[in-house]
Protein backbone atom coordinates (compact mmCIF):
# COMPACT_ATOMS: atom_id res chain seq x y z
CA UNK A 1 0.00 0.00 0.00
CA UNK A 2 1.14 3.50 -0.76
CA UNK A 3 1.26 5.88 2.16
CA UNK A 4 -0.98 8.86 1.45
CA UNK A 5 -0.78 11.97 3.63
CA UNK A 6 -3.95 13.50 5.04
CA UNK A 7 -5.31 16.54 3.20
CA UNK A 8 -4.97 19.98 4.79
CA UNK A 9 -8.71 20.28 5.46
CA UNK A 10 -8.76 16.86 7.17
CA UNK A 11 -5.84 17.97 9.36
CA UNK A 12 -7.50 21.29 10.23
CA UNK A 13 -10.78 19.60 11.15
CA UNK A 14 -8.99 17.07 13.38
CA UNK A 15 -6.96 19.91 14.95
CA UNK A 16 -10.15 21.79 15.88
CA UNK A 17 -11.96 18.65 17.08
CA UNK A 18 -9.02 17.70 19.33
CA UNK A 19 -9.18 21.22 20.80
CA UNK A 20 -12.91 20.79 21.51
CA UNK A 21 -13.96 23.37 18.91
CA UNK A 22 -16.60 23.24 16.20
CA UNK A 23 -14.94 22.92 12.75
CA UNK A 24 -17.94 24.55 11.07
CA UNK A 25 -16.98 27.80 12.81
CA UNK A 26 -13.63 27.76 10.98
CA UNK A 27 -15.21 27.31 7.56
CA UNK A 28 -17.86 29.98 8.22
CA UNK A 29 -15.69 32.66 9.83
CA UNK A 30 -12.16 31.68 8.80
CA UNK A 31 -10.99 31.92 12.43
CA UNK A 32 -8.42 29.23 13.18
CA UNK A 33 -6.98 28.48 16.62
CA UNK A 34 -3.23 27.89 16.82
CA UNK A 35 -3.40 25.60 19.87
CA UNK A 36 -4.84 22.14 20.30
CA UNK A 37 -4.31 19.04 22.47
CA UNK A 38 -2.97 15.52 22.02
CA UNK A 39 -5.84 13.02 21.86
CA UNK A 40 -3.94 10.56 24.07
CA UNK A 41 -2.09 12.49 26.82
CA UNK A 42 -3.79 15.92 26.47
CA UNK A 43 -0.45 17.74 25.97
CA UNK A 44 -0.82 21.27 24.57
CA UNK A 45 0.22 21.53 20.90
CA UNK A 46 0.95 24.56 18.74
CA UNK A 47 0.16 24.63 15.01
CA UNK A 48 3.23 24.14 12.76
CA UNK A 49 5.78 23.73 15.56
CA UNK A 50 6.53 20.09 14.65
CA UNK A 51 5.63 18.59 18.04
CA UNK A 52 2.65 16.58 16.76
CA UNK A 53 1.64 14.03 14.12
CA UNK A 54 -1.59 13.15 12.36
CA UNK A 55 -1.72 9.37 12.62
CA UNK A 56 -3.94 6.74 11.02
CA UNK A 57 -6.10 5.24 13.79
CA UNK A 58 -6.63 1.89 12.08
CA UNK A 59 -3.03 1.64 10.78
CA UNK A 60 -4.33 1.60 7.18
CA UNK A 61 -2.23 4.28 5.50
CA UNK A 62 -4.46 4.29 2.41
CA UNK A 63 -7.55 5.20 4.47
CA UNK A 64 -7.51 9.00 4.71
CA UNK A 65 -11.07 9.48 5.96
CA UNK A 66 -11.77 12.06 8.64
CA UNK A 67 -12.67 9.34 11.17
CA UNK A 68 -9.26 7.70 10.67
CA UNK A 69 -7.26 10.89 11.38
CA UNK A 70 -5.91 11.11 14.96
CA UNK A 71 -3.92 14.04 16.39
CA UNK A 72 -1.17 12.91 18.78
CA UNK A 73 2.04 14.38 20.14
CA UNK A 74 5.33 12.84 18.97
CA UNK A 75 5.76 11.09 22.32
CA UNK A 76 2.43 9.24 22.08
CA UNK A 77 3.02 8.45 18.40
CA UNK A 78 6.35 6.86 19.29
CA UNK A 79 4.73 4.77 22.02
CA UNK A 80 2.00 3.58 19.65
CA UNK A 81 4.47 2.37 17.00
CA UNK A 82 7.17 0.01 18.26
CA UNK A 83 10.10 -1.05 16.08
CA UNK A 84 11.54 -4.55 16.34
CA UNK A 85 14.92 -5.46 14.85
CA UNK A 86 15.23 -9.03 13.56
CA UNK A 87 18.48 -10.73 12.56
CA UNK A 88 18.57 -12.23 9.06
CA UNK A 89 20.50 -15.51 9.12
CA UNK A 90 21.69 -18.09 6.64
CA UNK A 91 20.83 -21.76 7.11
CA UNK A 92 24.24 -22.17 8.79
CA UNK A 93 23.26 -19.58 11.41
CA UNK A 94 25.56 -16.83 10.17
CA UNK A 95 24.05 -13.33 10.55
CA UNK A 96 23.92 -11.58 7.17
CA UNK A 97 21.97 -8.48 8.12
CA UNK A 98 19.11 -6.94 10.07
CA UNK A 99 15.50 -6.21 9.20
CA UNK A 100 13.23 -3.75 11.00
CA UNK A 101 9.56 -4.48 11.60
CA UNK A 102 7.01 -1.89 12.74
CA UNK A 103 4.65 -3.28 15.36
CA UNK A 104 1.49 -1.33 16.04
CA UNK A 105 0.51 -1.04 19.68
CA UNK A 106 -2.39 1.37 19.17
CA UNK A 107 -4.22 4.03 21.13
CA UNK A 108 -6.75 1.97 23.07
CA UNK A 109 -7.37 3.01 26.65
CA UNK A 110 -6.52 0.53 29.36
CA UNK A 111 -9.51 -1.42 30.60
CA UNK A 112 -10.71 -0.55 34.07
CA UNK A 113 -10.11 -3.22 36.64
CA UNK A 114 -13.19 -4.36 38.55
CA UNK A 115 -13.36 -3.17 42.13
CA UNK A 116 -12.30 -5.68 44.77
CA UNK A 117 -15.08 -7.12 46.82
CA UNK A 118 -14.44 -6.73 50.49
CA UNK A 119 -16.15 -8.76 53.10
CA UNK A 120 -16.92 -7.23 56.43
CA UNK A 121 -16.88 -9.32 59.51
CA UNK A 122 -19.21 -8.63 62.35
CA UNK A 123 -17.67 -8.28 65.75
Amino acid sequence: MDRKPFGINTKRIEWLLAAGRDPRQYFETGKFYKTSYCRKCKARLIWKDGSYDFDHKDNNTANNSQKNCYLVCRNCHGKATKIKVVKERLITGEVIGYRTIKLRVGYKKAAKKPAKKTTRTKH
